[in-house]
């Protein structure tokens, strides 16, 4: 990395790097919180650079990082796949710590190889796939800590309970209706209060409260702002009860877009009579259609066949898109 805007880019990961290892309560410099402080009443240093930390690439040199990983364990009670991930990035701060002084002697060796004809001494790499930089007391140290720490990740029991991640269906199905009911109160409330503020002001509220000129009244104000939190309940309600109909990935439903892949088209609905004959009766639903283009596999099987919507979802999503979406506008 040569060019001026790859210094600038390394440059900025070691400041952000440095940032965060230094803000840590042990201070990576020294991790005894103890010795830190009293280090700061002395007078000493307390901006603490990588080369204060790794002074060599002796083997010796990984106690700071070993301080770190003991202090986690013990004041975080961090897992083993923890400890791992934690160890997989101090690895590669430390081959950034050491890269540009192996860089600058590799380059003199292959002058001085150059000059005299004669190979250098360098320990060779015991993997194809290694660097130079593995070749490194500190990192083959880091490395067997990092392995002992995969491995008993490995035997670990999970620190978190999966069970609680997961609803039954029958659950997820009570949550769309108590959001619901919550929204119907909330919008009975809402209504309330305008019906009230009418009276008042002798029928000079508009409905539509947020395109009211300015200046406007507390209680205008008060409406404008209970309905924008009704629009957005609205939405995560639609939005829950969107994937009971369709359970497709979030893209689907992120993207959503009016007139392109979200239509409301005009469907048959057959109702049983009485008398055993069939009521074919039009009615209109909201569908999710993608074209080609929507997924990644398009090229090969084109257009997906529409995702149709529950029709009793039609009135609450022309009620949001009619009367609640524009509040959101703003």
């Amino acid at each position: 990395l040569k060019t001026a805007s790859a210094i600038t880019i390394r440059k900025q990961i070691w400041e952000r790097a440095r940032d965060k290892l230094t803000n840590y309560s042990g201070r990576i410099g020294d991790l005894d919180g103890e010795k830190y402080v009293a280090m700061q009443k002395e007078g000493m240093k307390s901006n603490i650079s990588l080369y204060d930390i790794f002074p060599d690439s002796r083997t010796e040199s990984t106690a700071p990082i070993l301080q770190y990983v003991i202090w986690m364990r013990s004041q975080r009670q961090i897992s083993p796949n923890y400890e791992a991930n934690i160890l997989r990035g101090l690895i590669k701060l430390v081959k950034f710590r050491f890269a540009s002084e192996l860089s600058t002697s590799i380059s003199s060796r292959n002058n001085s190889v150059n000059t005299t004809g004669r190979q250098s001494s360098a320990v060779p790499s015991t993997s194809k796939k290694s660097t130079p930089l593995d070749d490194l007391p500190i990192i083959a140290e880091l490395r067997n800590i990092h392995r002992e720490a995969g491995s008993k990740g490995k035997k670990a029991p999970r620190s978190s309970d999966e069970g609680k991640k997961w609803l039954e269906w029958t659950e997820y199905l009570e949550v769309i209706d108590m959001l619901k009911a919550d929204l119907l109160k909330m919008i009975e409330n809402y209504e309330c209060q305008l019906e009230v503020a009418l009276n008042k002001s002798g029928n000079d509220v508009p409905d539509n409260v947020q395109n009211t000129p300015k200046p406007v009244s507390p209680n205008v104000k008060s409406l404008q702002k209970q309905r924008k939190e009704i629009a957005v309940i609205f939405q995560h309600y639609l939005i829950l009860a969107f994937f009971s109909c369709v359970p497709d990935r979030q893209r689907t439903f992120r993207e959503l877009e009016l007139g392109r892949n979200f239509l409301r088209v005009e469907t048959t609905i057959s109702n049983e009579r009485e008398n055993n004959g069939r009521d074919d009766s039009s009615s209109f639903i909201w569908v999710i259609k993608h074209t080609a283009d929507d997924y990644k596999t398009g090229g090969a099987y084109g257009e997906r066949p529409p995702l149709p919507l529950h029709p009793s979802l039609t009135p609450a999503i022309d009620d949001f898109l009619d009367r609640w979406r524009p509040a959101l506008v703003n």
